[in-house]
């Protein structure tokens, strides 16, 4: 039996959270995966440009700690400004970023272009998606929606490593390689329309009044599981990414090769899989950390606006 027609207009029709879920995760795998993908580059633009391999250390320490810097000001401007918005503005920064390097002659186009590269990731990254995921997707189904959109990152990381791995030992051009890598993130703008939010309602009078940024930092700043969460993330920082950025030269630098069922397997091959491996087992962890009835996100960016940090399930 159908709704009249005035009730049927009070209920609009909304589309499903899986959109914004799947074009979550796409947009993290291609992003996260050229991201991690990285390490590959470290000795070959180290021969080409004639400069000490710090150089690229340093511009890509300096790109994850602006990631880290820039996040919570690109989470504020996705509240203001739209999700859809921010994303896209930071696929733009990050795809110019790559082009930026991949056309470098010099240290100073490699530090600028991963200065981009690191702020286009803290707004078309896991804050700005996680919260536009969260606030699309029902309480009870929240914690898988996040698990999977999680899992795409490191999925990028099983994928697309080995894969710039292959195309730098075939290509044997660290410029065309991260050219072809920055063509392959401009999917990233696209797919940011998945994440369009429906205008909220104007709040009637007597409601309660959505809960602000300063308010929603005094909430995270006295909940344990802010803190705890934090001092986490400094392992990606202290070793993950460390990892990720010279264990491809460190096998190259051994000629540490192998052979897999009978076909050879060159050194900076070999250093793409394992990175591409770590990147594989994070894919579990990721969907067994969102399969769990419970699941608490101490993060002011990962809620609806207005929700307690402590009353996530």
């Amino acid at each position: 039996m159908s709704l009249p027609l005035s009730k049927a207009a009070e209920k609009p029709q909304q589309r499903s959270f899986w959109i914004a879920v799947i074009c979550g995760a796409v947009i993290l795998t291609i992003g996260m995966g050229a991201r991690q993908s990285f390490g590959i580059f470290q000795k070959p633009i180290a021969a080409d440009l004639h400069v000490g391999r710090e150089l690229w250390s340093f511009a890509n320490a300096l790109a994850m700690l602006l990631m880290g810097a820039f996040s919570p000001f690109v989470g504020n401007v996705a509240d203001r400004f739209g999700t859809a918005r921010t994303v896209v503005a930071g696929g733009v920064l990050y795809v110019g970023g790559m082009f930026m390097i991949a056309f470098a002659t010099e240290g100073v186009m490699l530090t600028l272009g991963n200065v981009l590269c690191g702020i286009g990731m803290a707004a078309a990254g896991f804050g700005p998606i996680f919260g536009s995921i969260s606030r699309q997707t029902p309480p009870e189904k929240r914690s898988i929606a996040l698990g999977v959109a999680t899992a795409g990152g490191s999925f990028g990381q099983f994928a697309i490593v080995p894969f710039t791995s292959l195309l730098q030992y075939r290509l044997d051009n660290w410029h065309t390689t991260m050219f072809i890598l920055g063509v392959m993130s401009m999917v990233m703008v696209p797919l940011a329309l998945g994440l369009r939010e429906q205008r909220a309602a104007a709040p009637r009078p007597g409601a309660a009044v959505p809960q602000g940024s300063r308010d929603a930092l005094q909430e995270a700043f006295q909940t344990q599981g802010f803190w705890l969460l934090t001092i986490g993330f400094f392992v990606c920082g202290f070793h993950v990414t460390f990892i990720g950025l010279h264990l491809p030269s460190y096998i190259s630098d051994n000629a540490v090769g192998m052979s897999f069922f009978g076909t050879p397997v060159s050194p900076i091959e070999l250093g793409g899989w394992a990175i591409g491996l770590v990147g594989l087992f994070n894919i579990a962890g990721a969907m067994g950390c969102g399969s769990p009835t419970r699941v608490i996100v101490a993060s002011s960016w990962a809620l609806p606006s207005g929700t307690p940090l402590g009353s996530t399930r």
